[in-house]
């Protein structure tokens, strides 16, 4: 008499077979309240996880957009440099490069909006660009906008990280680029990531000696403006300058 044939083994179950489950009815769940409520209605932590959830499938992100933004906020996330986000646990490059495409693309919004802008008249209609390019910065930077003598618009740029802490380097490329588009007025502009609006005494010695170098060159400091994720504030309208 023959031996019966074995049964086939049972199948295996993944360990993380109910967090598998549980993610994917969480990610339709966020889907879901998007279509119904629109994106208005999502916390910034379900904004990140679902955002998440487009670069690392199948796993459960809720936890890991709770700790990324542990200390930090969304913006200040986003305009993270990617090769930093990578670092971060959790954060893979798929993940990483979504991240930075989505805060470029705002930029890229904000840009088309304002490149619409021909003249300036009022150094406060530059905000939304000055905001959108450094305002939700994690590290302090500048920009600046240059003007001609009518108050068009001439050019724009952003500083590297850093280059507030040499102010002989910094000064040197900012009147550099003023020069070379023949600029007679500039903006100027900072962000203060920790949310002040109130300038420190580095802040006003630094606009002291642009106005100074600016007043050497017939290059005239228009305004300086600090800007932050909620709010801004002009030196020429508070009586700074």
């Amino acid at each position: 008499m023959s031996n019966p044939r074995p049964s086939p083994p049972a199948p295996r179950i993944p360990k993380d077979r109910h967090r598998l489950v549980s993610s994917s009815g969480h990610r339709a769940r966020l889907r879901d309240k998007v279509l119904a409520d629109g994106l208005d209605a999502m916390a910034p932590h379900e904004l990140l996880e679902l955002l998440l959830c487009y670069a690392i499938p199948r796993v459960d992100v809720k936890p890991l957009a709770k700790s990324l933004l542990e200390g930090a906020t969304l913006g200040g996330l986003l305009t993270r440099d990617p090769a930093r986000l990578v670092s971060e646990p959790g954060i893979g490059p798929h993940a990483a490069s979504l991240m930075a495409l989505c805060a470029r693309i705002h930029r890229e919004l904000v840009l088309e909006r304002e490149g619409l802008r021909e003249r300036c008249l009022d150094p406060e209609e530059l905000v939304p660009w000055f905001r959108a390019e450094i305002g939700l910065a994690e590290d302090e930077r500048f920009a600046v906008v240059y003007l001609d003598q009518q108050g068009r618009i001439l050019g724009r740029k952003v500083f590297d990280p850093g280059s507030r802490t040499r102010t002989v380097l910094y000064a040197r490329e900012l009147f550099d680029g003023a020069l070379r588009m023949r600029a007679t007025g500039l903006v100027l502009a900072h962000n203060h990531p920790a949310g002040s609006l109130q300038p420190s005494s580095q802040d006003r010695d630094l606009t002291r000696r642009v106005r100074e170098i600016g007043a050497a060159l017939e290059v005239a400091l228009v305004d300086h403006l600090i800007v932050t994720r909620q709010g801004h504030a002009s030196f020429c309208r508070s009586g700074w300058l």
